[in-house]
């Protein structure tokens, strides 16, 4: 800024000033600062000219000349001119004509960009007051406007607009949606809340999906209802051309202790079976109790097996709830909970589908100080309740002690002892008679580990072999009821754990060595690979393990694990447990690929047969193979694909592709997903779905995706 022209702004703001009224009643100055300033005392008119600035209660209005006619209490500024509110809302235009206090006026050819987003372009705006502003013959839009190809991406063309700053919403009359410049809807009436506001009740943008051998054509049109600070709703209807009438809604609550989200559906109509009121809920949050202790819970139900397949809302085949109240410190974990299932299997009796009361888990670490290590004390509990079946409550807890000590030549010994009781109170069971029944079984381990590291200039490499000796055995009872152990899984990941059974109702029993070596190479480029190998040796076979489940009496099956990972978003992974012979009897094998334009996630999965398990019977084997994958073909186009297949069979399981098309202001997408597998009421199915998303509209208009870049005009 000259000396000059801060001389005859500060002299103007201190003695002349523009005089508008204040709250009080008294005058409150407006600066000016100008390039040149005059004033007629007979005409009581100023005119100021060059890089002019007028600046009220927050407002700027900046021109290349005014003119303040005091006697009729009006400026009229010439353009370029833009006038900047409180609120963040800017106005662009070639000539205005306003109120001294710059609230109120006319706008010819202006443009009015609201929090640096939504652009309005009008033949003509209206200031009234500090809360409302009217333009005629609008353009609205978010997109950027090239010079050589001026039609953005989306716009909004309404015959007149209405911003309410206070309410910060914009009301359009005669309004017209185009999308590249072809009209797409027509709405006399539409409200929209500007950039920027996260909460706005009003309607959401619709959806639509298609699946063509179940519901047909499927629409959706969102409310959303802000009901305060703390909560809002959701009310969705769904309509599709087989004749189903469905209405979705959520209920969202938040609290000074917690929260939870409620979502359901029902149908009003249902040409598929006739029968209205199918429909599902879903429930979740948590709270804060007080002294550390914190309730959630997760409640999921449906009103048949197939309502959530039909409507294309989830394919799973069993519904989990569960309530609980926990505590978590620095040496003790409590949970008191409860669990129930739905079965949504076709060949399932949900009269044999447990309810899971009490659950109760509770653990506590202290130090051993005279023989020092650390000493863990536990119990737990488990009811399980069924219409038809076993019934059973078990109780039980132990106390375990660990210590770790150094040896020379830097080898790390681990010794552990541990003793357990379990108490079964039995009912119902088809095998045995109603009654009480006690076990326990001590444990007593020693592990060797024998960590190498070398340095050189090109990487670190760390070997470790592992050894492990194990004992323990049951003391009373060893038939008892198993829930929670049915499937054991020999990988490792529990290669050198006391149980290898998931639960408490089976526990490994006999003398066994588990025997490991792992190995890690760390590059200092960023890359690092990893192998582990094991083997278990064992004096008996285990009791209640399944045939073929890879570990018998002698030796075991392999296990181990490779993985790679090169530090540039690709990595890669083989888990696998196989005989001397390579018979694998399991390989589970995943690479994925992560970048800016690229991404790849592909699986491998092989199970071997299993012929001899004693709960749920054989299994076969299973061979399946799946891709998921998309690609950035250009900065704004992205292509996806995903496929899944049986090997075993030969068949798909699943195939589907996608389109997405996005820039600073919009996003589109369209999908296909094609389901080959069917069960009793739900067949093979197709579904085509496609979105819209517009951004800067109620919303803070973030996207993953590049701004539309201009060409040079001439290029």
């Amino acid at each position: 800024m000259s000396p000059r022209r801060a001389t005859l702004g500060l002299a103007l703001a201190l003695a002349l000033a523009l005089p508008a009224p204040a709250q009080d009643g008294e005058p409150l100055p407006a600066s000016l600062v100008a390039d040149s300033v005059s004033y007629d005392r007979e005409t009581r008119r100023l005119v100021a000219s060059g890089n002019v600035e007028v600046l009220y209660r927050g407002r700027v209005l900046r021109a290349g000349r005014i003119t303040y006619d005091e006697a009729a209490g009006e400026i009229r500024a010439e353009g370029p001119l833009t006038l900047t509110d409180p609120d963040g809302g800017v106005l662009l235009a070639d000539a205005a004509s306003l109120t001294p206090d710059l609230t109120e006026g006319l706008v010819s050819s202006a443009r009015l960009l609201i929090a640096g987003k939504l652009q309005l372009a009008a033949a003509e705006a209206r200031r009234s007051g500090e809360r409302y502003a009217t333009l005629d013959k609008v353009v609205a839009s978010t997109c950027t406007i090239c010079a050589g190809d001026p039609t953005p991406t989306w716009a909004i063309r309404a015959a007149r607009v209405t911003r309410d700053a206070e309410e910060r919403r914009l009301y359009f009359e005669d309004a017209r949606v185009e999308l590249f410049g072809l009209p797409v809807g027509y709405l006399p009436r539409l409200s929209i809340p500007e950039p920027g506001v996260e909460r706005a009740s009003g309607v959401l943008v619709p959806g639509f999906s298609q699946s063509s051998d179940i519901y047909g054509f499927g629409f959706k049109l969102p409310y959303y209802r802000v009901l305060g600070p703390s909560a809002d709703a959701t009310v969705t209807p769904f309509v599709t051309t087989s004749g189903g009438v469905l209405l979705e809604g959520e209920y969202r609550r938040r609290f000074a202790s917690g929260g939870f989200d409620l979502w359901g559906v029902v149908t009003l109509d249902s040409s598929l079976d006739g029968h209205p009121g199918r429909g599902a809920i879903f429930a979740d949050g948590s709270f804060r109790l007080g002294q550390g202790f914190v309730t959630d819970f997760d409640l999921e139900a449906a009103s048949d097996d197939s309502f959530l397949q039909q409507y294309d809302y989830s394919d799973a085949d069993r519904l989990t709830s569960f309530v609980r109240i926990s505590r978590t410190r620095a040496n003790e974990y409590v949970e008191l909970g409860a669990v129930g299932f739905q079965s949504l299997r076709d060949d399932e009796d949900t009269a044999t589908v447990p309810f899971a009361f009490p659950v109760l888990n509770w653990r506590r670490l202290t130090d051993a100080p005279l023989i020092g290590g650390r000493v863990g004390i536990d119990a737990q509990s488990l009811g399980i309740l069924r219409d038809d079946g076993t019934n059973m409550v078990r109780a039980g807890g132990g106390i375990d002690w660990r210590r770790d000590w150094p040896l020379p030549h830097g080898v790390l010994a681990e010794t552990t002892a541990r003793a357990v009781l379990d108490l079964y109170q039995i009912w119902n069971d088809p095998v045995q008679p109603d009654g009480f029944e006690a076990r326990g079984m001590p444990t007593v381990a020693a592990k060797l580990r024998w960590p190498l590291v070398r340095s050189t200039a090109r990487a670190d490499h760390v070997i470790e072999p592992v050894v492990q000796a194990i004992y323990s055995d049951y003391l009373g009872e060893t038939d008892v009821p198993n829930e929670d152990s049915q499937l054991p899984e020999f990988d490792e990941t529990n290669l050198f754990s006391l149980n290898r059974f998931p639960g408490q109702d089976r526990l490994e029993t006999g003398l066994r060595g588990n025997l490991g070596v792992s190995y890690t190479r760390y590059a200092p480029a960023g890359w690092s690979v990893g192998a582990i190998l094991g083997r278990v040796i064992r004096a008996e076979a285990q009791p209640f393990y399944p045939d073929g489940g890879g570990i018998p009496d002698g030796w075991s099956d392999f296990v181990g694990a490779l993985y790679i990972d090169f530090g540039t978003g690709l990595a890669a992974v083989d888990r696998a447990s196989f005989s001397p012979d390579l018979d694998f009897r399991r390989n589970e094998f995943a690479l994925s690929w992560d970048t800016a334009r690229a991404g790849l996630i592909a699986t491998y999965v092989y199970l071997a047969e299993v012929e001899g398990d004693p709960y749920l019977g054989p299994e076969p084997a299973t061979s399946e193979l799946s891709l998921d994958a998309r690609y950035r073909v250009h900065p704004n186009w992205e292509v996806r694909g995903l496929w899944r297949y049986d090997l075993e069979t030969g068949s798909n399981l699943r195939a589907g592709a996608g389109l997405s098309y996005g820039n600073e202001c919009a996003e589109f997408d369209l999908s296909i997903l094609r389901r080959y597998t069917s069960s009793d009421n739900v067949p093979p199915s197709t579904s085509i779905g496609f979105s819209l998303q517009l951004a800067g509209i109620g919303e803070d208009g973030e996207r993953d995706w590049p701004p539309r870049v201009c060409t040079p005009q001439g290029t």
